[in-house]
């Protein structure tokens, strides 16, 4: 059985203060033509749809609108669960008209679904979390764990520990076992609904695994101080669709993936593909999966000059290209408004990081200030310290900021 794997839309999402809504809609046509040309019988999409739990309706209109091209009218099955970034309840709202065409959307942890038709396909038994299939007359079997807390993994652990293996509370309290560990369990639990059964067994989960590469991306998910997952506390399974990191990546020896974010939302994502995954379960743990490399629809760079001139004179040039730019700007004085206004005419220019150097402070001492890792308001605010030795007011403040804005 054929299955698509992304995550990490992060619909509705902004680059500094740029719309990235474009390249989002970009995308989606992108992945209806890959959906056309590959055929899955399932979609599995891992968490982080929206990039915030109160999405614009701009970013709902482009979600709904790709449920709509993916579909298939209901021919084919989407399992969707809510990651970090998004609000359970409004990505689940409209559950029950997306039954109607092959849509299946989690709100919640070891949530029941109903049993019987979505779309053309069968919901054939429902557990806590679990899903059995019946697709073109072949069954599998997708167990999903959204993002949650841990005081939420605590109590199921606590239930499959009291019921499953029939162990006292207090005996289970004091075995002190750590969250990779009970996730782990909790995994394991969910593909056991149906051990004796021989299909295809598939898990889908958003969360954190241990050594994940983050590399200015998503960090581990805090859930009440535990940060990440062990690979080797997964259980076996045919396949495990994972969402949160936003680089794709690949734990052969689990048949696990990160299908990563199919847009760059940071510059440092510019050092790696964005990609899709298809795989092709067979059962008996035998499974293919191939990368769908995508189109990077406008990549972030970072540029660097050695004068205010340099900076002004690189936004013309660079008008017409498709990027979006932080442009650093090694400077002796600072940026008047005309400078910033003058190279903010090129609309690609995301911020403008200067870097002062050769300053001297009341002492007579040289200042060389690096403002790369500081924001448009935190630099202007550097600037005013070490020009007047004292912090502006926030007044002085919202009017930099407003003139920005106005210039922009």
């Amino acid at each position: 059985m054929k299955i698509l794997h992304t995550s990490d839309w992060h619909l509705g999402k902004k680059l500094e203060t740029a719309k990235r809504i474009d390249e989002q809609k970009k995308f989606i046509d992108t992945l209806e033509n890959i959906v056309e040309n590959e055929n899955p019988q399932i979609i599995l999409v891992a968490g982080d749809i929206f990039d915030t739990p109160n999405p614009s309706s701009e970013a709902e209109g482009l979600f709904f609108d790709a449920m709509k091209k993916i579909s298939n009218f209901g021919k084919r099955a989407i399992i969707i669960i809510p990651g970090n970034h998004d609000g359970a309840e409004r990505l689940a709202a409209s559950k029950n008209l997306a039954r109607e065409f092959g849509i299946i959307i989690y709100e919640k942890p070891f949530e029941v679904k109903e049993v019987g038709k979505y779309g053309e396909f069968q919901v054939v038994k429902s557990f806590e979390g679990g899903l059995l299939l019946n697709i073109d007359k072949e069954e599998i079997y997708i167990y999903s764990l959204p993002y949650t807390n841990e005081s939420v993994i605590d109590e199921e652990y606590l239930n499959i520990e009291t019921f499953k293996y029939k162990k006292n509370p207090d005996e289970i309290s004091s075995e002190n076992i750590d969250y990779s560990k009970k996730i782990g369990i909790i995994l394991k639990n969910g593909i056991d609904f149906v051990e004796n059964l021989n299909i295809p067994k598939i898990i889908m989960s958003h969360l954190f695994i241990a050594g994940s590469s983050g590399d200015g991306d998503e960090k581990p998910i805090e859930l009440g101080g535990s940060k990440a997952v062990n690979l080797g506390d997964l259980p076996e399974a045919d396949y495990i669709a994972l969402g949160h990191i936003h680089k794709p990546m690949k734990y052969i020896s689990k048949r696990a993936c990160y299908s990563g974010s199919p847009i760059e939302y940071r510059v440092t994502e510019n050092k790696y593909s964005k990609k899709i995954f298809m795989v092709d379960v067979k059962g008996k743990l035998q499974t293919d999966i191939k990368e769908i490399q995508l189109e990077n629809y406008k990549p972030i760079k970072i540029y660097e000059v050695s004068s205010i001139e340099e900076g002004i004179t690189l936004s013309k040039e660079f008008m017409e290209k498709n990027q979006w730019i932080y442009l650093k700007i090694h400077t002796d004085k600072y940026l008047s408004s005309k400078d910033i206004r003058e190279i903010n005419k090129n609309k690609n220019i995301v911020e403008i990081i200067p870097i002062l150097e050769g300053q001297e402070n009341e002492n007579g001492q040289n200042i060389n200030i690096d403002y790369s890792q500081l924001n448009i308001k935190d630099a202007f605010i550097e600037f005013y310290k070490s020009e007047d030795g004292i912090e502006p007011s926030g007044e002085v403040v919202d009017l930099f900021l407003k003139l920005l804005e106005e210039d922009k």
